[in-house]
């Protein structure tokens, strides 16, 4: 009982250290104007361009344009993208990727370097921005001592429990992240929803020293760059949403991926979150071995409650949903199934990506 207690207590301590920090976040309401420059990398995303670049070039912002970098596409992308006949639409066809390149990254500088923008804006082809004002929302959090701007990218829910456990699991990614980020130590960032200074890009020789690494185009930028000038944009009209795995297959590839960049964290990073994740495990391992004691019910209703209160504010103030109902099944979930994945995704040496 001694042990559940004080793993208890301090999982329920930096939750309430995350919250608060994350609830009493305040926009910097800059009214900087920068030229921006949103960077998409896409293979084959005919149907996905298709629905993101209208609600693309509908933004509520002065200036603004839209540079693709199409990785080997043997679709009809080009064609597309030729038909939306806009100035503010650029693309790069790439035919062939260096071999000590990732495609995606290739993609993504070739996008860049045709770019014009003082700031690059990323998302991905299979990404919708919640609102028209995204990147109004972005340009607010630019200031002479931010390079780096973080967002927050949940995923759509449907009724399947599976869409409600990833939308949970995408909450709490992104409480992790944000909460860390204000407390001085940002270590990740999500690709679909984030902005550089390309100035600051260019200074950090973009993705040279993480080229042939697959993956992490995002949270790998963010582990090499000066953590000081890393800040955050919430709320709901910076929000860019994405559609789940449609299976427990698929959404197992896909975190044993995501996985599988962690091993070029720094070792603090690793440490500090594999820290939080065996305390909340072990408060579930706990329970069975307590349940004589006549404080466990107490413990976990106070538990339930401190976290439910605790996220329902992060949730209202990042602006993305939170399932209330399901939330101590999806909890129990997420504490066995993160060390799971991410203990499995170290074991596995040639993790299949999108190539």
């Amino acid at each position: 009982m001694i042990l559940l207690i004080t793993f208890t207590a301090i999982h329920l301590a930096i939750t309430i250290l995350f919250s608060a920090k994350i609830i009493s976040w305040k926009s910097k309401g800059s009214t900087a104007k920068p030229t921006i420059s949103i960077i998409i990398a896409a293979r084959n995303e005919f149907e996905n361009l298709k629905n993101l670049i209208p609600k693309l070039l509908e933004q509520n912002y002065e200036n603004f344009e839209i540079s693709i970098g199409l990785d080997r596409c043997d679709d009809q992308s080009v064609q597309l993208l030729q038909s939306f006949e806009s100035p503010k639409l650029k693309w790069v066809d790439i035919q062939e990727v260096p071999a000590d390149w990732n495609s995606k990254k290739y993609a993504l500088t070739k996008a860049i370097e045709s770019s014009t923008g003082e700031w690059l804006v990323f998302t991905d082809a299979d990404c919708e921005p919640q609102s028209d004002l995204w990147l109004e929302s972005i340009s607010k959090e630019i200031d002479s001592k931010t390079n780096v701007l973080i967002g927050v990218s949940p995923y759509t829910s449907n009724k399947t429990f599976l869409s409600k456990f990833i939308q949970f699991e995408a909450f709490m990614t992104y409480f992790l992240y944000c909460g860390m980020t204000i407390l001085g130590r940002p270590y990740m960032a999500v690709g679909r929803n984030m902005a550089i200074r390309k100035s600051y890009f260019a200074e950090e020789k973009g993705y040279e020293s993480i080229k042939g690494i697959k993956g992490g185009d995002d949270d790998l930028f963010i582990q090499k760059g000066g953590k000081n000038s890393i800040s955050l944009v919430m709320g709901k009209t910076s929000l860019v949403s994405t559609i789940p795995s449609k299976s427990w297959a698929g959404y197992k590839n896909q975190k044993l991926r995501h996985h599988s960049v962690s091993k070029h964290y720094s070792k603090l990073d690793i440490s500090l979150l594999s820290i939080y994740h065996l305390i909340h495990l072990s408060i579930f391992i706990l329970i069975p071995f307590n349940f004589k004691s006549s404080f466990l019910i107490p413990i976990i209703l106070f538990y339930l409650f401190i976290k439910l209160v605790g996220y329902r504010f992060v949730a209202s103030k990042i602006g993305a949903g939170f399932n209330y109902i399901l939330f101590p099944i999806v909890d129990v979930l997420y504490a066995f199934m993160l060390p799971v994945i991410s203990i499995w995704s170290k074991l596995i040496k040639d993790i299949e990506w999108k190539n």
